[in-house]
């Protein structure tokens, strides 16, 4: 659990720059949760292929689906890089009882344990001191609706886009290289957390 200290906005921004946090996509994590653990060259049916160790982890693991899994992890890495996949579903199909239900439950169980690792934990945010404008009745704080990432909300401080970006490569330092990472990820914020931001503001 984070530290009193580290609940700021400033705190996480700089986390985030400093590596100990991480502001990514789901594509781009599971795909470093794959690509992470060890890859194995085999060869299935007279044909070489890669075999991802992560599958085949634990007492009650993945057999086989060789084809599958490639599929996946290629259809993942072409999402996480920007390619066409991120605006396309990964569909499995096949008969009853081959296995599909099975992977889609390990890998969620396979992010489930990565997510809960300290460094790779999902932050939030909240507004607090509301009372103070008077308009929002007796609520004091206001959590992000959406449970946005505190990321979109620095890369939303200021009027516009370009703004908040030469306003965090000021404050932070940040190298074009990371500031072009940070902004391959770029959205607006929810309608909820733009209306109070912009009262804040």
């Amino acid at each position: 659990m984070a530290q009193v200290g580290q609940n700021s906005l400033h705190e996480h921004v700089t986390a985030v720059k400093k590596g100990e946090r991480v502001f990514e996509n789901a594509f781009q994590s599971v795909t470093r949760m794959i690509l992470e653990k060890d890859i194995d060259k085999v060869i299935v049916n007279g044909k070489s292929t890669f075999d991802y160790t992560i599958f085949r982890a634990g007492d009650k693991h993945i057999i086989g689906m060789f084809d599958e899994i490639n599929s996946f992890v290629s259809f993942i890495k072409d999402a996480s890089q920007g390619g066409s996949s991120k605006e396309m579903a990964f569909v499995l199909v096949g008969e009853p009882g081959n296995g599909k239900t099975f992977l889609v439950e390990y890998l969620c169980g396979m992010y489930r344990t990565f997510l809960s690792q300290p460094q790779n934990r999902r932050y939030t945010f909240r507004f607090t001191g509301m009372g103070q404008f008077g308009h929002y009745g007796n609520i004091d704080v206001i959590e992000s609706q959406t449970y946005e990432d505190p990321m979109v909300l620095a890369m939303n401080l200021m009027e516009t886009p370009e703004e908040s970006q030469a306003h965090l490569a000021r404050r932070y330092r940040l190298t074009d290289e990371v500031a072009s990472q940070w902004w391959d990820n770029y959205r607006p914020l929810g309608a909820c957390s733009a209306y109070i931001w912009n009262d804040i503001r």
